[in-house]
């Protein structure tokens, strides 16, 4: 009938409305770290063949475009005559996803290929995003990047297993490149804390990144911990002696004997202080819900800290303007003027206190905007006391140390 559609179609009618209906996603195939084939209602795929289980990867690997029966014959036998042997995989899989909608694979009798809107695949999504120009982007391709591709995955198909490892190597590269995108961009924000996760998370994929452990290392120079720079160094130093079979080069030594002199011209303890021991460290709380708040200003008020609470953003631009804070602590789901909102005025009438956002919204976007801007830190809900004033504590020690050098 004109104007309507039948059941089945990707879309409905109300009136003269079309809505259409998301794709369904059937089959998710995770190939970052420990390989893994899961069904919409979360049974793993049950396949004991290593040849089908070549397939089920390479196809993955490959979604988006199709595969002919002599590139499978080529790859899983070695000989690209091997047609009807490639068949009996096709079908192998086919059984394989019997309990699944038939388009899943689709399948012409000369090509085979997954179906992208009815399979995920880690790698496809992470391709998609690097290839976008955007923090927000770089931030989710790392959160997808678990692991090397299939890093313990070996078959005994030598034709595979070199086309693997080749695949592998690429995606390690793209894999560092993302991780140390981000990581610049945490570093020229200040976001220590963070900056020391991706770093540790880049060296755990490739430890031999030494320019990663001395950017870290000088960092926590510059910080005014040398105690820290120096384990660094050492746990640096120790990595490349022993599964490198190397010393550190000129550079890292010649940073570790600036840490040395340091710590011989610094006593303990070797902690930023305050210009005025005498003067309170006042910090603003922006936060709507009444228990949160109590939270926040119960954690910090107990280390120390001088708090001033507000539940909405315009009260906020008040307060800066009666007195100055050392840092803010702000929201940014709260009515009428959010934390980002703040922070943007904030930088237009050129006001420098740091400020720390929190949030219980989920994804990445709200982080990677609140970076952008220069935030001095990030934190999601629910927030622990420990988390809260170990972050605290460094936000202010970096300002006490910027205040500082500017002198």
């Amino acid at each position: 009938m004109p104007g309507s559609w039948a059941a089945g179609q990707p879309g409905s009618t109300i009136g003269c409305k079309v809505i259409p209906v998301q794709a369904m996603i059937h089959l998710s195939i995770r190939l970052f770290g420990d390989y893994s084939a899961v069904d919409f209602r979360g049974n793993a795929l049950s396949i004991g063949n290593t040849r089908t289980q070549a397939l089920v990867i390479y196809l993955a690997l490959q979604i988006g475009g199709r595969t002919s029966l002599s590139e499978l014959a080529e790859l899983l036998y070695g000989d690209p005559d091997a047609l009807a042997a490639a068949r009996g995989v096709v079908w192998n899989l086919r059984s394989a996803l019997r309990f699944l909608p038939a388009d899943v694979l689709v399948d012409d009798g000369l090509s085979v290929r997954f179906n992208p809107e009815s399979v995920d695949v880690d790698t496809h999504r992470f391709n998609q995003l690097i290839g976008v120009p955007s923090l927000k982007s770089t931030r989710e391709a790392t959160e997808i990047y678990r692991g090397n591709l299939l890093e313990r995955f070996r078959t005994t198909l030598p034709e595979f297993d070199h086309w693997i490892a080749a695949q592998r190597q690429a995606f390690a590269q793209a894999g560092l490149a993302a991780f140390s995108t981000l990581l610049t961009a945490q570093i020229r924000a200040g976001w220590w804390d963070d900056a020391d996760e991706t770093a540790r998370r880049l060296l755990a994929l490739d430890p031999s990144q030494e320019v990663v452990h001395r950017t870290l290392i000088r960092l926590q120079v510059e910080q005014g911990r040398p105690d820290a720079a120096l384990r660094r160094y050492e746990e640096c130093a120790a990595i490349l002696r022993r599964d490198y079979g190397r010393d550190p080069d000129p550079e890292s030594q010649a940073l570790h004997r600036e840490i040395l002199e340091s710590l011989e011209k610094t006593p303990e303890p070797r902690t930023v202080r305050r210009a005025s021991a005498n003067s309170p460290i006042l910090v603003l709380v922006l936060e709507d819900d009444l228990v949160s708040s109590a939270l926040l200003c119960g954690f910090l008020t107990s280390a120390g800290y001088e708090v001033v609470g507000v539940t909405d953003g315009a009260d906020v631009l008040l307060e800066l303007g009666r007195r100055r804070f050392d840092l803010l602590v702000l929201d940014i789901n709260v009515p009428t003027l959010n934390g980002l909102k703040v922070f943007e005025i904030m930088l237009e009438k050129h006001i420098d206190t740091p400020a720390l956002f929190i949030t219980g919204m989920a994804g990445t976007e709200v982080e990677t905007q609140s970076l952008e801007m220069g935030a001095a830190g990030f934190l999601r809900k629910p927030i622990r006391k420990d988390v809260l004033l170990s972050r605290v504590r460094t936000i202010l020690e970096s300002s006490a140390t910027r205040a500082g050098t500017a002198c």
